[in-house]
């Protein structure tokens, strides 16, 4: 098969894709992953079940715990066989209620779960987060190979002009059979780089789908629905303080934070003389399933008591090391989150900085596109008139070639850049 049989056989096959393709604007895109993603339905269950750790933490505090014993003897002093008698079986229905605890509050319980379930939150909109910008790679991925088809097929109609030029100035003698050989050649390459341009857009439609599960060669199209933002330079210094207050992996370590200091404090008041209140009733002889019973006023007891209880090692020896320990963990969390603001800080500056460099490569590209163009073009007509020199005209086709594709790439990069800076602030790019 020669390489202008495969272009025009690819060709085919990209039209047929393209005939049946369903068309994707980033933001279905980024939905479509997101439904279909495994890694995000992880993390929902993980936040589902946070959230009933959380509602059954309140449950726990504001109300009593039950709960239901029975018992009985098979074997006792006074009978010497085996034997059973649900009328002999004993049952307790009891109740508690803890109402004070120096080491290990109910608040503090609840405000642990609270935390955890929090905690549980951020890391679903964290891996949001990751699995949209995940997406929109993918999806620029695709649109600039499909856009760079579009190029190399413009760039292989140049070349069969000039050939077609070139050869009929031979035939009049105004061009010589070297200049005929490097027109053909040039018109190869051109077919063998629209070819590798559609094997590029095959690849990419397959990464494309995988996100979405669907097959691997399933015809997809995609489309912008407006142009690049405009971005207006400079950047706002006010994003940094945006940064530190909304980002989603630094709201994590900070509530990762709170979490480890109340189970700091919890465990060194573990080390102090502990305080417990508790509210007990108890119902003995309930008569249930058939168990010995009474009168419901009988064969009760309730109350509210203390306990004080003082857990030391040898002349408390071992709370002072275990003190010196918690105070320590605690201090390591919170240099750890004290490094992150840093790294936060000086990330969202940086790129700033790269994206104004990135506004200003994608104005100068759209110039250079503009002129290569027009130069292009004049040396064209020059030379099917046999002025221009072939050197000249494939310098210009190969420049402008070029900056087209680095044009493309220039405005994804930066519809990326852009995004990934949002994500950066706190922002949910998916909505």
């Amino acid at each position: 098969m020669t390489i202008k049989t495969l272009v025009l056989t690819l060709l085919a096959l990209l039209g047929a894709v393209h005939a049946g393709a369903e068309e994707f604007t980033p933001k279905a895109y980024m939905k479509a992953v997101m439904t279909a993603s495994p890694s995000l339905k992880r993390a929902e269950q993980t936040f589902l079940k946070a959230e009933a750790d959380y509602r059954a933490a309140l449950l726990d505090a504001a109300l009593p715990s039950f709960n239901f014993s029975m018992a009985d003897s098979f074997y006792d002093q006074d009978r010497h066989n085996l034997h059973f008698d649900k009328g002999d079986a004993t049952s307790v229905l009891s109740a508690s209620l803890n109402l004070y605890d120096s080491a290990s509050s109910p608040l503090s319980r609840i405000k642990t779960a609270r935390l955890s379930y929090e905690s549980a939150r951020l890391t679903l909109l964290n891996a949001k987060q990751a699995e949209a910008l995940k997406a929109l790679r993918r999806f620029y991925d695709l649109y600039s190979a499909q856009r760079k088809i579009e190029i190399a097929r413009n760039n292989l109609a140049s070349r069969e002009r000039q050939y077609k030029d070139t050869n009929e100035q031979f035939e009049s003698g105004t061009r010589s059979k070297i200049e005929v050989t490097q027109s053909e050649g040039d018109k190869l390459q051109s077919e063998l780089a629209l070819a590798q341009a559609e094997v590029s857009a095959a690849k990419a439609l397959m990464s494309f789908n995988e996100l979405i599960d669907a097959d691997p060669d399933a015809p997809q199209g995609v489309q912008l629905t407006s142009a690049a933002v405009e971005v207006k330079l400079p950047l706002p210094r006010a994003d940094v303080a945006r940064a530190l207050e909304n980002n989603y992996g630094l709201r994590l370590r900070r509530s990762a934070l709170e979490r480890t200091g109340i189970t700091v404090r919890n465990a060194l008041r573990s080390d102090l003389p502990r305080l417990k209140v508790d509210a007990d009733w108890n119902k003995y002889n309930t008569g249930i399933f058939g168990t010995r019973g009474g009168a419901w006023r009988e064969g009760q007891t309730y109350g509210v008591g203390a306990t004080l209880n003082f857990p030391f090692g040898f002349l408390g020896a071992q709370n002072l090391l275990d003190a010196g320990g918690q105070k320590a963990s605690l201090k390591a969390a919170e240099l750890e989150l004290e490094d992150a603001v840093r790294a936060l800080k000086t990330e969202v500056l940086t790129r700033q900085k790269d994206i104004e460099l990135q506004v200003k490569s994608k104005q100068l590209l759209e110039f250079q596109v503009k002129a290569l163009k027009a130069t292009t073009d004049n040396l064209l007509s020059e030379y099917s008139l046999g002025g221009a020199s072939s050197l000249q005209l494939d310098s210009s086709q190969t420049k402008y070639l070029d900056a087209s594709n680095s044009q493309i790439a220039a405005v994804n990069d930066l519809d990326l850049a852009l995004a990934a800076y949002r994500a950066l602030l706190g922002e949910p790019i998916w909505e």
